[in-house]
């Protein structure tokens, strides 16, 4: 099954590929294939996140109806042939007339998913990505289940049980559908009837957990306040979380440098004096590389808009991921007339 993911121009950039590698990484009978529109060919090129990309242009006040947004599937399936069979997924950052957070054109397998105002029923913490990965994966089982819109509207549910079938009437019903990331017995019984592949079940439920513990198990840390273990991979460009429900963070090359370099120095570095690290700096970015300093070369520069760029960008990404309280362990911060510096206990940490 081949299924495509899309973006309008009111999806941001980050938004749309945390969304892809999340979904890519599921192993089964579903094969997610990138847009071939935004040419995201490098994950780990040093401008992939631009700040400009972090939040919707308008987004509130672009209203597409459900027509609009299934015509830019369509446009997409003219422009580059995709097959009837095939799925098409635009990730919108444009609210849509009827207020439905996604929706689903049985006859040309167009589906759409907004990507804006989650926070609204999460809190500002939460990772979207995970809850729009849910609505992806819902929605290709429903397409599974039913064989018309009246029949995805006669089986769902009003009043909320905490199943994929819960309609949501009130919005913030659909905090309970993604916590519990479940079905009732009434759609197992369904699914049973109209014979959904085992393969295809697997690879929503797997990902359908994961989803549900690494939403609950990070509200749960926070409210513990833990401190959890990170691991640091150079090779992989990741920063992995395993006691935070093995959330992990890819980071461009220069950003992973930089990071390893304020591991490094737990006592913390004024950017005023960056230059005097630069030869480990560029140590750091030869590992990941096999490249020496010149792409280095503009950080240690007056007034350090670069590297402050750089500092704003990884914290940007660990409040993404682990939300604002876990996050202040990991972040590279500064107090009044102190260094920058990474606070986490270096017991807690692994460089690979």
């Amino acid at each position: 099954m081949n299924v495509h993911i899309i973006r309008d121009e009111y999806c941001p950039l980050a938004v749309y590929q945390n969304v892809f590698e999340k979904l890519s990484k599921s192993a089964g009978v579903i094969r997610f294939i990138k847009s071939k529109d935004d040419n995201l060919v490098a994950d780990d090129t040093d401008d992939m996140y631009d700040e400009k990309e972090r939040e919707p242009m308008n987004q509130h006040h672009s209203f597409l109806s459900f027509s609009q947004l299934f015509d830019i599937c369509e446009k997409y399936r003219k422009k580059y042939n995709i097959d009837k069979a095939d799925h098409v997924f635009l990730l919108s950052g444009a609210n849509n007339y009827k207020n439905w957070f996604s929706n689903m054109d049985h006859e040309g397998n167009n589906y759409f998913v907004q990507v804006t105002e989650w926070e609204l029923f999460f809190g500002a913490e939460i990772e979207k990505s995970y809850i729009i990965c849910y609505q992806v994966m819902a929605w290709l089982l429903k397409r599974n289940m039913f064989s018309s819109e009246k029949e995805v509207m006669d089986a769902v549910h009003h009043n909320p049980i905490g199943c994929m079938m819960d309609f949501c009437q009130k919005k913030k019903d659909i905090t309970l559908k993604i916590r519990t990331a479940d079905l009732c017995p009434k759609c197992l019984e369904i699914i049973k009837s109209e014979d959904v592949p085992f393969n295809l079940l697997n690879q929503v439920f797997t990902l359908w957990e994961e989803i549900r513990k690494n939403i609950v198990f990070r509200e749960r840390a926070d409210f513990l306040n833990f401190t959890g273990r990170i691991i640091i991979n150079p090779i992989l460009k990741t920063l992995s979380f395993p006691d935070y429900g093995g959330i992990q963070i890819k980071l461009p090359p220069k950003e992973m440098a930089f990071y390893q370099l304020f591991m490094k120095e737990d006592k913390g570095i004024f950017l005023a004096y960056l230059d005097n690290h630069k030869g480990i700096l560029i140590d750091f970015y030869f590992r990941i590389t096999g490249n020496d300093g010149p792409a280095l070369d503009n950080i240690y520069q007056y007034p350090y808009n670069v590297a402050s760029q750089l500092i704003s960008k990884i914290n940007h990404k660990l409040e993404k991921n682990l939300g604002v309280t876990l996050a202040s362990y990991y972040k590279i911060e500064r107090t009044l007339n102190e260094p920058h510096k990474i606070i986490i206990n270096r017991e807690y940490v692994t460089t690979c």
